[in-house]
């Protein structure tokens, strides 16, 4: 059995996993600080371990939002939660957790693992992986494997300028970012006013699929993968962006062929990430 940690920009998820088969999840609010986000995770994989027994648990993988260091040990720059920067994230918990075994990585790269295990990636050998939550984050395979770059920050492709005078980012854009800048709420309750027929809703979400799929015919035209998966809360508001998504790619994508590339919405839902934590232990 093996637990995953999903650290994200909006909260904490959690895994029991046993044979690739979720037993028990988890699910809170990130922390304000670095000393509560231990004792979180602490207290969660005790609360997953206290009918079983920890002796029983083979290895904790952590999914963390931001590159890492080329060792695995510690969060570079964490856009979304900076008070993770330079913190030795493995050195810590290796000391809380053993003699269990512990290991870090980017948290996309772990959705893309999950993926290409039991999801939607299964089945291909050429994939580029979007993570729409509070930002954006990416990760591509090649030949069904998982490309992690020269220093381990390959696919941060939510980091790309978009307006060079301003220095915004895509993802200031495309994620739930635009969202809270433009309706003042979170993407769950703009999400039902959009469905309920709200004008100005739904006009953020058309805008917003109209950003991604910009970005997604860059994407294609850069890597021509056989198919993109998009995933995180924004993937459950597919009807809302796929419109603006399909337009930009046929639109903007260089290559005919390359329009036909296939757009899949993921269907691990939120504890994907956490999921590809626990399967780090068996790669």
């Amino acid at each position: 059995m093996y637990i995953g940690f999903d650290i994200g920009g909006s909260s904490i998820k959690a895994v029991l996993v046993a044979k690739d088969k979720i037993i028990g999840t988890r699910y809170e609010r990130l922390p304000k600080n670095f000393n509560q986000l231990v004792d979180t995770i602490v207290n969660i994989k005790n609360d997953l371990v206290a009918p079983l027994g920890s002796s029983k648990i083979e290895g904790i993988g952590f999914s963390i939002a931001g590159p890492l260091d080329k060792k695995r040990e510690k969060v570079l720059n964490s856009f979304n939660i900076p008070f993770l920067n330079k913190k030795p994230f493995y050195q810590i918990f290796k000391k809380k957790f053993s003699p269990c075994p512990v290991i870090i990585e980017h948290d996309v790269h772990c959705f893309l693992l999950a993926e290409s295990k039991i999801g939607a990636a299964k089945k291909y050998r050429n994939i580029f992986y979007l993570a729409l939550g509070t930002g954006i984050g990416g990760a591509f395979m090649v030949d069904q494997k998982i490309i992690m770059g020269s220093h381990g920050s390959a696919g941060e492709v939510g980091h790309t300028i978009v307006n060079f005078n301003k220095g915004t980012r895509w993802e200031e854009i495309a994620a739930n970012k635009l969202i809270r800048k433009e309706l003042k709420i979170y993407f769950s309750q703009a999400k039902q006013l959009a469905l309920g027929g709200n004008k100005k809703a739904i006009k953020v979400f058309e805008e917003l699929g109209k950003n991604l799929g910009i970005g997604i015919a860059n994407i294609i035209n850069s890597f021509d993968p056989e198919a993109v998966i998009i995933s995180g809360g924004l993937a459950s508001a597919k009807n809302l962006i796929f419109p603006g998504i399909k337009e930009g790619v046929e639109k903007y994508v260089v290559s005919m062929e390359a329009r036909k590339t296939k757009i899949i919405f993921s269907k691990l839902g939120r504890f994907g990430g956490a999921l590809g934590a626990a399967f780090l232990f068996e790669k």
